[in-house]
């Protein structure tokens, strides 16, 4: 039997088009580009037909010259490309480089080149490499770029609220201005704005007044701090205002062509107006809007969909602390002031006339202070009982308070006297204000139940710098003036007594 001999099989050899069907099939682009030696000539000996299905180019006419290629790269990358050629031409290291290339629909992806060098005997040089589309990578990139800032931006802001409530818990009495001016300062910087500000509307919400404000470096205040502008002298903002007042809504003003006239009222209505977008808040105390938190952008901006809600975070912060102040106004005004006539008292009167001796020691200066008592005022109570005696207190109060100058003090010091204090005023001064006073006391025409109260006051006056004793005190002061007080009811009451004796006003 004869034996069957199998014939080997042998793998044909490679067709002239068997890398052209390899390279077809390749989703990237492979290429060899060759650059000449004098660095004047470039061209793709070969470039894999994907280039016609991507960029509508064919592969032949690369051959010629590169520059139909070279032409589609972006103009920001066109120079970084050139470059990296050129070093990888000099370092003869690997080429590799990413830019964005123009379709044929006329947009931009980005692709990335990988490629080895190889000089060849003429000097010129060869890169053999592939090009593929990156774009998927890119948007990958820019979604984690923008969801790191997202993420950055919130914990920013987190922080920025956390900082500014600590400051508005822990701040001081009276230091509210500081911790507002701050809140604006920080608000502003972090939103990358221009302006910052706090408006406050009047109690019938017919104009407003920049109480805060703050601004960059080189950016115009277009309206100055405490200046009012009528909300009626534009109708489109005072809708708005009022829309925020009263729904509680938030005021954006995008852009200056559809919202001239609203961004205008905000900064009066001068040409220098340059406000291009503009957003708001309100601030509520005890549950009513007193006023509103603005911030303005030189150029047009759009708004983060969540600007609104951010700022009213803030401006909740504002809103807690105002109430707090107004609190702590109230109790101080409640614990310096007298409650029967609206006057300071003792509380008050003692650290001013203590600051007022310090001053005069320091700086040499004077002060005089005026003791006055209601004449026969127990006969007031005892013929018109004691709600005739209140009411001659108050209207007695409200007599001097508006004869005196605003620097000076007028405070109850018990019972019936009163001390007024005059800070660094000439005696001439204060003899006329001395004799205003008991003339207006007078002729007051104290009228309590339909009777007339005949009511006239006694007057002792000193200054801290009538005595040798250079050792100043509060008390050697009051002392004088109620000696001289005593001295003019001695002399018959309805008069004053300083130091020089009975005054004959």
């Amino acid at each position: 039997m004869a034996k069957s001999h199998a014939k080997a099989t042998v793998a044909p050899a490679p067709s002239p088009d068997f890398f052209h069907k390899l390279a077809s099939s390749v989703p990237s682009i492979l290429f060899a580009y060759w650059l000449s030696a004098d660095r004047q000539s470039h061209a793709f000996p070969y470039i894999s037909a994907h280039v016609l299905h991507l960029f509508g180019i064919e592969p032949e006419d690369l051959k010629q010259a590169a520059d139909p290629l070279f032409s589609l790269i972006h103009t920001d990358d066109l120079a970084g490309v050139g470059d990296s050629i050129q070093e990888s031409a000099h370092s003869f290291e690997p080429w590799q480089y990413r830019a964005r290339l123009r379709l044929p629909d006329g947009s931009y992806e980005w692709f990335e080149a990988h490629s080895r060098p190889e000089r060849q005997a003429d000097g010129s040089i060869i890169w053999y490499g592939q090009f593929y589309n990156v774009q998927h990578y890119k948007d990958m990139e820019q979604e984690l770029r923008a969801s790191e800032t997202e993420y950055s931006f919130q914990a920013g802001f987190q922080k920025l609220v956390a900082r500014l409530s600590s400051e508005f818990i822990n701040q001081g009495f009276g230091s509210i201005d500081e911790c507002i001016g701050e809140l604006l300062q920080s608000v502003g910087q972090f939103f990358d704005m221009d302006r910052a500000y706090l408006y406050a509307f009047n109690d019938k919400y017919t104009a407003i007044t920049k109480t805060h404000q703050w601004r960059r470096p080189g950016v115009t205040a277009l309206v100055d701090k405490d200046e009012t502008i009528a909300v009626d002298a534009f109708d489109c903002w005072r809708e708005r205002l009022l829309a925020m007042v009263n729904e509680n809504r938030q005021v954006p003003g995008e852009d200056r062509d559809d919202n001239l006239s609203g961004v205008e009222v905000v900064h009066d209505h001068s040409p220098s107006a340059d406000a291009a977008s503009v957003f708001c808040v309100p601030v509520r105390v005890q549950g009513r809007v007193v006023g509103f938190l603005g911030l303005d952008s030189l150029a047009p901006r759009d708004w983060r969909g969540d600007l609104g809600d951010l700022l009213t975070i803030v401006s909740g912060l504002l809103s807690g602390a105002l109430e707090r102040n107004l609190l702590e106004e109230q109790l101080l005004s409640q614990s310096i002031r007298d409650p029967m006539t609206g006057l300071h008292n003792r509380r008050y009167l003692m650290p001013r006339l203590n600051e007022l001796v310090e001053r005069a020691e320091r700086y040499d200066e004077n002060f005089t202070i005026a003791m006055i008592d209601i004449d026969h005022f127990k006969q007031i109570n005892d013929s018109t009982g004691h709600l005739g005696g209140d009411y001659t207190l108050r209207h007695f109060a409200e007599i001097v308070t508006d004869l005196v100058r605003a620097t000076d003090v007028v405070a109850r010091f018990g019972g019936e006297e009163f001390i007024v204090v005059f800070p660094g005023t000439e005696q001439a001064s204060v003899r006329q204000m001395i004799g205003r006073i008991l003339n207006a006391v007078r002729q007051g025409h104290f009228v309590f139940d339909r009777r007339l109260i005949p009511v006239t006051v006694s007057i002792g006056v000193a200054s801290a710098r009538e005595s040798e004793d250079h050792m100043m005190s509060v008390d050697a002061v009051i002392g004088r003036a109620d000696h001289r007080l005593y001295l003019a009811k001695q002399a018959g009451r309805d008069g004053a007594v300083d130091v020089s004796g009975p005054m004959g006003l």
